[in-house]
């Protein structure tokens, strides 16, 4: 056997080895990764005085109900933030609470945010459309907004 066939061999051995030490590698992390999946938001509504309402005025406790299930286990933060919806520009977070859970799969948990609007909804260009909800889940790194319509989001007169 030449020398040239030689080395040609051990590359390609080489080569082969390293492709094995990857694979195995990836199998073995896909095997011992835990999979972890955000809980779902099931309900998102506004309370003033013990009353669901989509408008509420200026110095008025609202209560904010966040319904959240997880799907499965759930071990971490969830944040909620009550954020202030302004048209043409960037949202502000306005109120911000967070949560430490442990959900097990299956169970439902009510959280509750309680603030005071301070501004009123109004129109025109950069001006405060109204108020609401994002859900960040720490664990998962994912994130739920509440839709852009009015209602669900809070009015304020």
């Amino acid at each position: 056997m030449n020398r040239r066939t030689c080395k040609g061999q051990v590359f390609v051995i080489i080569l082969l080895i390293l492709i094995g030490i990857i694979v195995i590698y990836t199998l073995l992390s896909a095997h011992f990764t835990r999979v972890s999946t955000a809980p779902i938001v099931q309900e998102v509504y506004w309370e003033v005085n013990g009353q669901r309402v989509a408008s509420a005025s200026i110095g008025a406790e609202v209560k904010a109900h966040i319904v959240v299930k997880a799907n499965r286990e759930y071990v971490g933060s969830i944040i909620i933030k009550i954020r202030k919806d302004i048209s043409f520009w960037f949202d502000s977070d306005y109120s911000i609470k967070t949560e430490p859970v442990n959900l097990v799969g299956g169970q439902e948990i009510h959280l509750e945010l309680i603030f005071t609007p301070n501004q009123a909804s109004d129109c025109g260009l950069f001006r405060l459309r109204g108020y609401f909800v994002e859900v960040y889940f720490s664990a998962t790194h994912t994130h739920w907004v509440m839709e852009s319509s009015y209602p669900p989001r809070l009015r304020v007169k």
